[in-house]
């Protein structure tokens, strides 16, 4: 019978403390160290691209970079927003309103129950307008995740002596003689508060057809939580006109001039901008309407934005014939200190020469007819009359859709859009960054938003 003998004893042959051979020890002892903390894969391979050194490392180091579970894309906005909640990446920033109200028009704050139901209710009272109504931005306090953004929303002040309301008045007074057109619409296209302040004043004999394509954010480069305080404030007026109109009442298409705000890129602005979309000359006619009337904020500033020039192009191409006037041309009566009204060139006398000077009205029975001289551009006023569109270059150009009714233009690259981190494996976003030179911040979340 063999003998089993018992296995022989370990014996050290040698000892070495070479730089290579430490590496390697020192591999297998983190494995085992990091055994109980469950050390990734990953982690570990990139422990010992570090612990290799310049030469052998850099390769593994590139390797292990390259196939990263994150990567960097930029997506659409409001995409986002509607993705990882309004204030996505800035979940602690507070919005701020100038000017906040407690109240609304009315002296009642029944606004803030009615946060989730503005998209229905400021929705045009006529079945023909409808498919122009963009109601994005009344859509954001509704969402699920918006439960911040309600609270932290206002209804905005009115401006001083109420200006902008009394303007939007003088706008619809033009309109309600006999002898006016009833082809004509109007395009309100001032900063947002002031775009719907008008469209109260007008209110009573137009039908607003509000087009407000974002959602606000605390550092939006377009500050549309104050073009929604404004909204909140006005409210109880608009639903009360909005029964009260009868027959065919013209449109005024609500935009907010600040979609197009300067956007420089900076770690403290989230592009929130938009393109306006309106309808196609081919809709507009369908409408009865030969004739836009393009409200501007002054003088300085009457032409169209970039966003609506072929727009306009293509209306004067269709034979609709578009003028602009600037909300500096209605005035107050320059001898009363506080007026109750506002009137085209300052004065009722002259408010009514807007006919005449467009050369979209005739002189009304019974009045003398107006000379040559009387219906020249009053010299306090701008000559708006003279506008017509004209086609120029810009990130807007060639990219219109055409087709359907509302259809608006693309996005050049890279407007309305933000830069995020997103998981490989998963598909969810980790991180933010504003200002797509800035650095990432983590992502927010629509749960807690």
């Amino acid at each position: 019978m063999t003998e089993i003998l018992p296995p022989r004893p370990f014996f050290r042959q040698m000892y070495a403390d070479r730089d290579d051979l430490v590496g390697a020890r020192w591999w297998q002892e983190s494995l085992q160290r990091s055994a109980p903390d469950r050390i990734s894969r990953r982690n570990a391979l990139l422990a010992l691209a570090l612990t290799l050194g310049p030469a052998a490392g850099g390769g593994l180091l590139a390797w292990l970079l390259s196939q990263s579970d994150e990567v960097d894309i930029t997506m659409d906005a409001l995409e986002l927003q509607r993705r990882e909640g309004w204030n996505v990446g800035h979940a602690g920033a507070a919005l701020r309103f100038p000017n906040a109200s407690a109240v609304d028009i009315d002296g009642g704050a029944g606004w803030r129950d009615a946060l989730g139901r503005l998209a229905l209710e400021l929705a045009p009272a006529q079945a023909t307008l409808a498919p122009f109504y963009v109601p994005t931005l009344f859509q954001s306090p509704a969402d699920p995740g918006s439960a911040s953004l309600r609270a932290s929303l206002t209804p905005l002040s009115p401006a001083p002596e109420n200006r902008d309301v009394l303007r939007g008045a003088a706008i619809r007074s033009l309109f309600a003689g006999e002898q006016t057109p009833q082809d004509v619409a109007v395009i309100l296209d001032v900063q947002g508060p002031t775009s719907v302040a008008v469209a109260a004043g007008m209110a009573p004999g137009f039908d607003p057809v509000f087009v407000l394509d974002n959602w606000p954010h605390p550092l939006g480069v377009v500050p549309s939580h104050l073009t929604l305080g404004a909204v909140l404030y006005y409210r109880p007026l608009f639903m009360r006109l909005r029964g009260s109109r009868t027959g065919r009442a013209p449109p005024v298409f609500v935009l907010d001039r600040n979609r197009l705000a300067r956007y420089t890129d900076e770690e403290t602005q989230f592009d929130n901008r938009y393109v306006a979309r309106l309808p196609t000359p081919t809709n507009l006619q369908s409408l009865g309407i030969r004739r836009l009337l393009y409200i501007a904020p002054d003088q300085s500033d009457m032409r169209e934005l970039d966003d609506l020039n072929a727009d306009f192009v293509a209306f004067r191409d269709a034979s609709i014939d578009v003028k602009v006037m600037p909300l500096s041309d209605l005035m107050p009566p320059a001898q009363q200190a506080q007026s109750h009204g506002y009137y085209y060139g300052g004065h009722a006398h002259t408010h009514f020469l807007f006919w005449q000077t467009y050369g979209w009205h005739s002189a009304a029975p019974g009045r003398p007819a107006l000379t040559q001289r009387t219906a020249s551009p009053l010299p306090q006023v701008s000559r708006g009359a003279e506008y017509r569109p004209a086609p120029r270059p810009t990130i807007f150009s060639s990219r219109t859709l055409g087709g359907g009714a509302g259809i608006g233009k693309q996005k050049p690259s890279g407007f309305g859009r933000v830069s995020v981190r997103t998981s490989r494996s998963t598909g969810s976003i980790t991180a933010v960054r504003t200002g797509r030179s800035g650095s990432f911040g983590r992502a927010g979340s629509s749960g807690s938003s």
